[in-house]
């Protein structure tokens, strides 16, 4: 057989079931975005008059500002067109063009649009919304983390909403009988730890379904917080006051205009969810403990055969989830809302896995992920504070809203750990 004859006769590469469907999403997905951008458009002929005002403040709150005015259909515009772009892309080019990408592109100028269009005219202080969503990520930030964490071992841990409503309510005790606000993020982590110690002994020794084991904390975390609050804090106020966590300035960078009132001038838990995100990426990516905890997840049996001790790694990662979730639940009542209320958490834990599931099971991901979040709540409450004509049902529901679009866009498309949830049988 000749050369040629055997490279005609050779049999063409096949393509995959996955790469196929794959092939198939992409270009779902290209039609999708190209008539958003021709809605984009349509939009814009009828927006051009309306006048938008963004606002930031340069140094300090109240005081000088730098003011950015455009026209809204000038931003439907723009949106048209990275979103257009972005679908006519994925048609041409298929799975190879990363979606997300384009998404993020075009996703700031969708904000502008639909934020310009609402406020109607009334200037908007942008410093305010983001700083404002930098504050709000920082429950769903740490609650994802401390999930990632019991995933990444091969736990699954639904129960960061109760480990948060526990968090506050026992912060807010602990700080109002000392009068000692650090006192209050203390007591949380100790409990935080107490609770997954407790999750990870049900799963591990006895065998209960993870899923049931956290439903189990969820459901009983917020009855005997309820109970607390309706049978002795509301009888006893003097232990449900507790000194509050208060916004600190970074010397320097706090000065720096535009930027300074927006990163540098939050809380110590903002500071303290960014050098979290930090080091957990180094330590799950980076060294030895990270490397384990990740074959405790994925490979637990290969793990076991060359001396890693599983049972141990996964006690320790649900322990410290345990601890970063009781930490995250103290903001609710130290800093949010000054005292401990009934089912305060309000959804923040779901949400919070919801992210982690947004951000590809990635400290960095995770926290991009929780800033959405952040952001959708701090909007609702600039919008609902500028009064726009809006009923407020919507706007309070906006972060929900956020939530089903991102868990029903990316739910199967994104692989967590292989064995999240599957017991393990150490010989």
């Amino acid at each position: 057989m000749t050369a040629a004859t055997a490279l005609v006769t050779s049999p063409a590469p096949r393509i995959s079931a996955a790469q196929q469907r794959a092939e198939r999403m992409a270009r779902v997905r290209g039609i999708i975005f190209a008539v958003i951008g021709i809605a984009a458009f349509s939009i814009a002929s009828g927006s051009m008059g309306s006048e938008v005002t963004f606002r930031f403040w340069i140094q300090e709150q109240g005081g000088a500002a730098w003011e950015i005015h455009t026209a809204a259909g000038l931003l439907w515009i723009l949106a048209g067109v990275t979103t257009g772009v972005g679908g006519l892309h994925q048609l041409w080019k298929g799975a190879s063009v990363s979606w997300r990408r384009w998404m993020a592109l075009a996703l700031p100028f969708w904000i502008a649009a639909i934020i310009g269009t609402l406020l109607a005219g009334k200037p908007a202080v942008m410093t305010n919304l983001f700083g404002g969503s930098l504050e709000y990520a920082f429950p769903i930030a740490m609650g994802a983390f401390a999930a990632m964490i019991c995933e990444r071992s091969g736990m699954l841990n639904i129960a960061i909403e109760g480990k948060f409503l526990l968090g506050a309510c026992v912060a807010s005790i602990a700080a109002s009988v000392t009068g000692l606000v650090f006192v209050g993020p203390v007591v949380a982590i100790i409990v935080g730890v107490g609770v997954g110690w407790l999750m990870a002994w049900m799963a591990i020794r006895h065998r209960v379904d993870q899923i049931i084991a956290g439903t189990v904390v969820n459901f009983g975390a917020l009855g005997l917080t309820n109970f607390v609050y309706l049978r002795i804090l509301q009888l006893n106020t003097d232990i449900n006051t507790p000194p509050t966590v208060e916004a600190i300035k970074v010397p320097l960078l706090s000065e720096i205009p535009v930027l300074g009132p927006v990163f540098f001038s939050g809380t110590p838990y903002l500071y303290i969810a960014l050098v979290t995100m930090v080091v957990l990426t180094y330590m799950l990516f980076k060294t030895r403990w990270g490397l384990r905890l990740r074959a405790s997840g994925e490979y637990p049996n290969a793990a076991g055969t060359v001396g890693v001790d599983v049972i141990k790694i996964r006690y320790r990662a649900m322990m410290l989830a345990g601890a970063i979730a009781g930490f995250a639940g103290s903001y609710l009542s130290l800093h949010s809302a000054g005292s401990f209320q009934m089912n305060m958490s309000a959804g923040k834990g779901f949400i919070a896995m919801a992210a982690m599931i947004f951000g590809g099971w990635n400290p960095i991901g995770a926290f991009g992920a929780a800033l959405v979040f952040g952001f959708s709540d701090a909007t609702q409450t600039l919008l609902s504070s500028l009064g726009v004509d809006v009923p407020p049902q919507i706007l309070t529901s906006v972060p929900y809203l956020v939530t089903i679009v991102v868990v029903a866009g990316l739910v199967g498309r994104v692989r967590g750990p292989a064995m999240a949830g599957v017991p393990y049988e150490q010989g």
